[in-house]
């Protein structure tokens, strides 16, 4: 039988619920981003749970056909190294140019190719986080290295 939605959807509810939590104990300002994440992946997480029992209870034995958890176990390793470096980068190098650089290079290691879509996704994600973060929450982000003085 195939556990993969059942697994991803409990995994992402759960992540959900616990950003839900923490981003609770923030200030009213700062809860706005995390809590609204958290309970949209709550919330988009039942659909998944739901079809993968629809599926599970549905299939008969002879139909059902082992599927790997992971598809692609080089590129989610890949994925996971380059969260990683986001993640140690973005305080020292700064939130713009890490975030920058992690898009394109993420886009590259899932296997876009084309340049024009790489930094046009890459442009419109961080105007967006320009203007989610700076202009209508006015909250202050890691500053970029090159700015420091």
């Amino acid at each position: 039988m195939n556990f993969r939605d059942i697994i991803s959807g409990v995994a992402f509810l759960i992540l959900g619920c616990t950003v839900v939590w923490v981003g609770n104990g923030f200030d009213a300002g700062a809860a706005y981003v995390p809590m609204g994440v958290g309970m949209l992946m709550c919330l988009f997480s039942l659909p998944l749970i739901f079809k993968g029992v629809r599926q599970t209870l549905g299939a008969s034995e002879s139909s059902s056909i082992a599927t790997p958890l992971i598809d692609h176990p080089g590129r989610f390793m890949a994925t996971v190294a380059c969260c990683l470096i986001y993640y140690l980068a973005m305080p020292t190098v700064g939130f713009y140019s890490t975030s920058t650089l992690f898009i394109m290079l993420l886009a590259l290691v899932l296997g876009e190719r084309r340049p024009s879509v790489v930094l046009g996704i890459t442009v419109g994600f961080i105007i967006l986080l320009y203007g989610l973060f700076a202009i209508v929450l006015k909250r202050p982000l890691p500053v970029e290295f090159f700015l420091v003085s």
